[in-house]
């Protein structure tokens, strides 16, 4: 089959239209998922200068931590049947504890979103006990019981975390 001059021209033209249809498309998505993130982000510094005015320090902590955790990607802890939540730590990467006080039967309960987490279990001292927590990938878990004691917490990670410290359910 020939095409004529005009038949070439005609589908020139056509495809022509078409690219700059696709490109008009792209072009557009492209502003808006720009204008979405202007939008993301003046909304995160409303929030960041909201937690800022707040008097009472632990208040504010709390306004903080609950702005950061969907930043580094972690949801908020199930505990799956397990006591309360005696202390709760979350954060990115590498992180060692102060010493937390236990005073009845625990465990650790995890969430990773990163790609590696450990946590190390040690002694006032900072002696390695044992390493109570480990997750490749993202996903969560949760230690055996543990007995009450002065320990300190030594995470190692890459991405964001969340461990709690969760007293034992009762039996």
């Amino acid at each position: 089959m020939s095409y004529g001059f005009l038949d070439k021209a005609m589908i020139f033209i056509a495809v022509l239209a078409v690219c700059l249809l696709l490109a008009v498309s792209i072009f557009s998505g492209h502003a808006a998922a720009q204008s979405a993130a202007v939008d993301d982000t003046t909304k995160l510094a409303d929030q960041i200068i909201d937690c800022a005015g707040l008097r009472e320090r632990g208040e504010r902590l709390q306004c903080f931590d609950e702005i950061a955790a969907p930043l580094v990607g972690i949801e908020e802890p199930t505990t799956d049947g397990a006591g309360e939540a005696l202390h709760s730590f979350t954060g990115k990467d590498d992180w060692d504890s102060q010493v937390l006080e236990v005073d009845k039967p625990w465990r650790l309960v995890w969430q990773n979103q990163g790609s590696l987490l450990t946590v190390e279990l040690r002694s006032e001292q900072g002696e390695l006990l044992d390493v109570i927590g480990n997750q490749i990938g993202k996903g969560g878990g949760r230690s055996e019981s543990l007995d009450p004691g002065s320990y300190t917490l030594a995470v190692r990670g890459l991405g964001g975390w969340r461990v709690q410290v969760v007293s034992e359910a009762e039996q």
